[in-house]
């Protein structure tokens, strides 16, 4: 009756401990009506498996059926209005929780921390709290490996810290913390419990051995939970910085360098997003269009893989002002000053402006970077935020650009490539320009060449994203992409050609909304070109065909009798478009390439249903092949050292005997422990024979003065241990399937070590204490006095 009490404190203390472990998300969701269906499943799964076991239920369905209850339960709570009953699963019952599922994560994909809690989103955390409550009572309570519950246990403290864009505050580690503690606790007492009643005088009520023992316990269990609270942030996936997801990006101002991961990579996403999420509002003190680009961060390095920022020193704030764009000839520009207020749901590190802006009032540490102009805060955010920008109004002429002299040395490093490019890409490159006397007819012709016939792109959101070798050269000879593409294979072909070039990433000008005012969304993200002319600076080029982005910019369109391209401002071109107060953007149908999805018939759930079977398998099967691979290993490390290759034989017979339930003594002779295993595995002649073989090659590689080869030591211990694995039973096999020895050997050992090193810091501290006491009392002694004469 103790031990079913023990196990019941202990089931329940795994219960609160998954819950509160699942606390941290309220700091990620704005409302917390979740909380009460989370606590729920964790008491559905916890009961389940107390039931169970206590009924005798073979311990490896008992996880089985804890699963099943937090599938009912998700069903109950998403898909009760076509259930059977409310509870019993159907065909509908099933598509429509994949539905909810794939509604939460294009929530996760379109808002930030914090986020609303439509049922997509109460299915993600009542699923996420279900699986924690399982993983913990099946570690803690059935395996009896408290410590390494610890990794569910930080789970959702790691998904709250990593969604938060300034931070997760301390507090919120205290809740899994305590429960992680608490449960040590738990399964500690009830270990010691078990020992019997202590003599000890201090314990005569608790039963529990003195507070020594007690006290070095403690300090362990102390240990671990700091390497806990060390290691899971340290562990914890870290957000990359996106266009609408933002990193953490280390360093600060002050002279400090900030490095920030690509947000090229969201592009494809943002893009796609069902929801066109509002990102920021804009207006301006001009009379007349105001419409611009608005620009979050430029990518000024091709590794050969990507785009991406270099590592850039900040240490100028924008309170003083900016400075002067690079490579623009001092002119009297004329000035505009736009209004920017930011969305709540748009989160970012970098601000978004138009180019080249000269002033910026904002509140908060913002500083610049000068060859750029991008401008970044460490650890502060621009969510919701206003801010009055002042930028000047670069609009140069064709001519100046054709004019403009040889690049200055301070854009060197805009020219770098990888050593070697595609050939596809040079080639293409010198094809297209060929004939032009200058870099600007040069970028005027690539750029007609992407967004004119001749070229035959087409846009293409569902293309793959990238700017490997692979993926240019499939660009090129697919003639498909979206923005991404376009900008950074016209930059790389620009630079190819002897031009400065960069890609920005950030918003083309958005819908006017009357009143002066821009509305920008998610769906206008994008990215182009800016390739860099003496005199004028930083100039922006559009290869992004015009049905997605409208007209070029005017000092980008050569006239036409000086045109080796075609002029796109005649009527007759393809590429030509009407003028409008702002580029015209597609919606979402436009976006997705195809018919909406409200017009297709829905997708056979066969397909989901096989991919979730092979991934269960896979998932199953990865102990078993890396037990596998970990045997080959040892033959492999082992090389032609025949007493070598022998431990390895009698390794790989010691795991397969123990996989299969049979006893192995590690005392006993070689020779009695193979007549043993031959008995309790029922072997046959030849493979008596063959582990006969397997035994002597041992013996000689222990006791012989030297040890022989042994012919076919490898082919014979494969065929024994195949026939020892036949030999058990299929709850056995199962078992070996899915733990191997090997791993349940490695956590023995790990624990050992860990045990050990406990007990050496223990020993060394006692030794520590002892002498600092003798030391105190020779001090506190008086001097022996001299021999009397």
């Amino acid at each position: 009756m103790s031990s079913l009490s023990a196990h019941g404190r202990l089931t329940i203390v795994a219960a609160v401990a998954a819950w509160l472990s699942v606390v941290p998300l309220f700091a990620i969701t704005q409302t917390d009506d979740w909380i009460v269906p989370a606590a729920l499943v964790v008491a559905l799964v916890a009961g389940t498996g107390y039931v169970l076991r206590k009924l005798g239920v073979p311990a490896l369905l008992v996880p089985v059926a804890q699963l099943a209850v937090v599938v009912l339960w998700l069903g109950v709570l998403v898909a009760n209005d076509v259930a059977l009953l409310g509870f019993i699963p159907t065909t509908d019952w099933a598509t429509r929780l994949v539905d909810v599922f794939q509604e939460g994560i294009d929530v996760t994909n379109t808002y930030v921390a914090p986020i609303p809690v439509p049922r997509g989103i109460l299915m993600l955390v009542v699923g996420g709290a279900g699986v924690v409550a399982l993983l913990v009572d099946t570690l803690a309570v059935w395996l009896r490996k408290v410590p390494l519950a610890g990794v569910p246990l930080a789970a959702c403290y790691a998904v709250a810290a990593t969604a938060m864009t300034i931070g997760l505050d301390w507090w919120w580690f205290l809740p899994p913390a305590a429960g992680f503690l608490a449960l040590l606790v738990s399964e500690g007492r009830t270990r010691v419990a078990a020992w019997g009643r202590s003599a000890s005088p201090s314990a005569r009520r608790s039963g529990i051995p003195e507070t020594d023992s007690l006290a070095r316990n403690g300090r362990r269990v102390g240990a671990v939970a700091l390497a806990v609270a060390v290691a899971v942030p340290g562990l914890a996936p870290v957000l990359t910085e996106g266009v609408l997801g933002p990193g953490r990006g280390g360093g600060g101002g002050g002279g400090q360098t900030i490095r920030t991961d690509n947000p090229i990579i969201d592009l494809q996403r943002n893009l796609q997003r069902r929801e066109n999420v509002e990102v920021l509002r804009y207006s301006s003190s001009a009379d007349t269009d105001a419409a611009t680009y608005i620009r979050i961060v430029t990518l000024d390095v091709f590794d050969g893989e990507e785009w991406k920022t270099s590592d850039r020193p900040v240490p100028d704030s924008v309170d003083s002002g900016l400075p002067w764009p690079q490579g623009l000839e001092q002119a009297d520009w004329p000035r505009i000053d736009y209004d920017i207020n930011v969305s709540p749901d748009f989160s970012s590190s970098w601000l978004p402006l138009p180019y080249p802006a000269q002033s910026i009032t904002i509140d908060g540490d913002w500083r610049y970077h000068g060859p750029t102009l991008d401008v970044v805060a460490d650890g502060d955010d621009v969510r919701a935020r206003s801010y009055n920008v002042q930028s000047l109004v670069v609009e140069p002429s064709v001519e100046a650009l054709r004019n403009a002299g040889p690049p200055s040395d301070d854009v060197d490093a805009m020219l770098e490539l990888p050593d070697e490019l595609p050939a596809e890409v040079t080639e293409l490159a010198d094809e297209v320009t060929e004939g032009a006397a200058d870099d600007f007819s040069k970028a005027a012709a690539l750029q007609q060449w992407f967004r004119g016939p001749q070229g035959g792109f087409e846009y293409d959101i569902e293309s793959t994203s990238g700017h490997t070798a692979n993926a240019l050269v499939d660009f090129l000879n697919d003639r498909r992409g979206y923005c991404e593409q376009f900008a950074a294979t016209m930059a790389i072909m620009a630079r190819y050609l002897g031009i400065p070039a960069r890609v920005a990433v950030g918003f083309t000008a958005g819908d006017y909304q009357g009143n002066g005012t821009y509305l920008v969304r998610a769906h206008d993200s994008h990215a182009w070109p800016e390739l860099y002319f003496e005199g004028s600076g930083w100039v922006r080029f559009e290869p992004t065909p015009a049905a997605i982005t409208g007209r070029a910019p005017d000092w980008t369109i050569v006239p036409t009798q000086n045109a080796p391209v075609p002029d796109p401002n005649d009527p007759s071109s393809p590429t030509s478009q009407p003028t409008s107060t702002a580029p015209s953007i597609p919606r979402d149908d436009e976006l997705g390439g195809g018919a909406a999805s409200g017009s297709q018939d829905p997708p056979s759930q066969w397909p989901l249903i096989v991919l979730g079977a092979l991934a269960l398998a896979a998932f199953f099967a990865t102990p078993s092949v890396a037990a596998r691979v970990g045997r080959r290993l040892r033959w492999r490390q082992a090389g032609d050292d025949p007493g070598a290759l022998a431990e390895a034989a009698w390794a790989d017979l010691r795991e397969s005997a123990r996989d299969a339930g049979h006893p192995w003594d590690p005392a006993a002779t070689p020779r009695s422990t193979g007549r043993r295993l031959a008995t309790a595995a029922s072997l046959g002649d030849d493979d008596r024979q063959l582990l006969d073989h397997l035994v002597g090659a041992v013996e000689q590689a222990r006791y012989a003065r030297r040890a022989e080869p042994v012919e076919a030591l490898h082919d014979d211990t494969e065929l024994v241990r195949r026939s020892i694995a036949r030999s058990a039973s299929i709850g056995r096999r199962v078992k070996a399937f899915l733990l191997p020895t090997r791993y349940r050997d490695s956590a023995v050992e790990a624990n050992r070590r860990l045990v050990e090193g406990f007990d050496w810091i223990d020993a060394t501290g006692e030794r520590l204490r002892d002498s600092v006491a003798s030391s105190s009392l020779r001090r506190r002694l008086p001097a022996p006095r001299p021999p009397a004469e």
